[in-house]
């Protein structure tokens, strides 16, 4: 069916719920459903595949804490956002993918030793209030999201230095991601033509398993404390920034 056989399906499905999963439970998990999917379609075809199914996780992330996102912070972010996503779809049949992700992994790998640091010295590392610094980490996270589904790291890092809470910070990447993801579907759509009526039937079918991600994902973050998901956030953001490198 679609093309699939039995064993890819369930490949398929195991990216669904782990989608679901990520956007209401623990913030870039989302990287063994890329990997599984780009396994299935290819990279640039699966980015088109795995969208709708995205925007889909975000809108129930925004459903169950969308009233506790920090909308501010998402609208400093997002005109930079959309000019990276664009500068991103003109290039992206052009860029050195593995170069720019391994750049790209070296940043957020500091990003990353900042907050552990943070989290021995007991210390809260204030955002630059310079106008400048918003726009980069809007213009790289749109880059990074277009190109190579890699800005789940740089913004979980913009975050993880604001100390917020918990739902606060899935509410916030909610409202987020979707916007960017948005952004990005008239690009998939009529540029690099990877998100059409055939391939919206694969998100169609799996719905059911995302809302099951997202159920468990929900229940997940009920019962985990502030401190321990803040640590499994700097834990998958190291992941995905090694990621970057391969």
């Amino acid at each position: 069916m679609l093309g699939l056989n039995g064993i890819e399906w369930m490949m398929l499905i195991i990216a669904a719920i782990i989608i679901g999963f990520s956007k209401t439970g623990i913030q870039g998990a989302t990287i063994p459903a890329v990997a599984l999917v780009a396994i299935l379609f290819g990279g640039k075809a699966s980015a088109g595949i795995m969208l709708p199914m995205l925007m889909l996780g975000d809108l129930i992330a925004i459903f169950q804490y969308g009233k506790q996102g920090k909308f501010r912070d998402v609208l400093k972010l997002l005109p930079a956002a959309v000019m990276g996503i664009a500068i991103g779809a003109i290039t992206g049949n052009y860029l050195d993918d593995r170069q720019f992700k391994a750049l790209l992994g070296i940043v957020v790998l500091i990003c990353l030793g900042l907050l552990i640091y943070r989290e021995i010295a007991k210390r809260v590392l204030p955002l630059p209030k310079n106008p400048i610094f918003h726009w980069m980490v809007g213009a790289v996270s749109g880059f990074s999201s277009m190109v190579g589904n890699a800005a789940g790291p740089i913004f979980n890092v913009y975050l993880l230095s604001q100390d917020l809470t918990k739902n606060k910070m899935i509410g916030t990447t909610a409202w987020f991601f979707l916007l960017m993801n948005i952004v990005k579907l008239p690009f998939h759509i009529f540029m690099w033509r990877t998100v059409t009526w055939g391939t919206l039937r694969y998100m169609l079918l799996m719905i059911p398993f995302i809302a099951l991600g997202s159920w468990m994902g929900i229940r997940f973050v009920r019962k985990i404390n502030e401190v321990w998901y803040k640590r499994i956030i700097m834990i998958m953001t190291a992941i995905a920034a090694m990621r970057l490198f391969i």
